[in-house]
């Protein structure tokens, strides 16, 4: 008990020295008169999410967690000029990411309850050509573990290739990619096919496989609501008898979630979002044994901070990640 009392006090700690940080940076580098860009601009955010215990199914036990994430972006390099006299310079920029999250469990048959954590650091290559082709190229490293254990045996690879493109009406776009990835808890490669329409001003609709259903609401330019159909999951190494410091188990999870997200722009650099839903029947697996999970509500609040000078970028890289579905992060949430 009092290791678990001082690991959650050395996480608030964290979390307040982390707020401090991104307070000054916005501060700092923030722009008085025009937003940062959504896709390239440098970023802090920070979430917290909960979703209560249900029961798992044949059985007198139950499942949810508390958890925090966060996640910062770093621009390492960005080509200025995405256009010449001509037409033909592509917007080229390279960019750093880097994340943790942990989720302090209230699984029953975990004992003594897990606190679930995750670190990663990626780096992501944006090539604009002309006004309609987007390509992505994103590789991570994460080490899935407990308590932010240093594993080195258990990191994990992700990696991940994308192509937009915008119609010649600038109404509909498509997204072609591959992905290797845990999204369905476990490690896949998966094709990445996806579409959009912007139906109006105020409203777009985006699908992409593997699975993100998206529709947007624009109210006005600072305030936005989604509701989106997706998967998240992932999974995790733990010590399951700490006492006796036996091997470690691996717990793999996967949900689908129905939610609704709403999202708010301050005049500057700041974005609050609010998320709230449901999930599925959820798959669990410990080691070789599978459980399955009775749906479940999902809560979700967070903030993102974005700073730095706007760079001249290409029309097809002036979007929202949050409001049209195409954040590549969500692939390996």
């Amino acid at each position: 008990m009092l290791r678990k009392n001082n690991f959650i006090l050395s996480k608030r700690i964290e979390i307040c020295l982390l707020l401090m940080l991104t307070f000054i940076s916005s501060v700092v580098y923030s722009q008085g008169y025009y937003r940062p860009h959504p896709f390239l601009s440098p970023m802090w955010q920070i979430d917290g999410e909960y979703l209560p215990a249900t029961q798992i199914k044949d059985s007198s036990v139950s499942n949810g967690f508390t958890g925090a994430n966060f996640a910062m972006r770093v621009p390492i390099w960005k080509k200025k000029d995405w256009l010449d006299a001509s037409g033909g310079k592509p917007f080229v920029a390279v960019l750093t990411h880097f994340g943790l999250s942990a989720r302090q469990t209230q699984i029953d048959f975990f004992e003594p309850n897990q606190n679930l954590t995750v670190a990663k650091m990626g780096v992501s290559g944006v090539m604009a050509k002309g006004l309609r082709n987007l390509y992505l190229m994103q590789g991570f490293l994460s080490m899935p573990t407990s308590d932010f254990s240093i594993q080195l045996n258990h990191t994990r690879y992700h990696a991940t290739g994308l192509w937009r493109h915008l119609y010649h009406n600038n109404r509909w776009w498509h997204t072609l990619g591959i992905t290797y990835s845990p999204i369905f808890g476990k490690d896949y490669i998966l094709p990445i096919v996806g579409a959009g329409v912007q139906l109006s001003n105020e409203n777009q609709l985006q699908f992409t496989f593997p699975f993100n259903i998206t529709y947007t609401h624009l109210f006005t330019k600072k305030l936005s609501v989604s509701m989106k159909i997706n998967n998240f999951g992932g999974y995790n190494y733990f010590k399951s008898d700490s006492i006796n410091n036996s091997g470690w188990s691996i717990y793999r999870f996967n949900y689908k979630r129905g939610s609704v997200l709403l999202r708010y722009y301050t005049d500057r650099f700041v974005v609050f979002t609010m998320e709230g839903g449901v999930t599925s029947t959820a798959n669990l697996e410990v080691n070789d044994a599978k459980f399955y999970q009775s749906p479940s509500i999902y809560v979700k609040v967070g903030f993102q901070i974005r700073f730095g000078a706007r760079p001249p970028a290409a029309p097809i890289l002036n979007f929202d990640p949050g409001e049209s579905g195409f954040d590549p992060n969500y692939i390996v949430e």
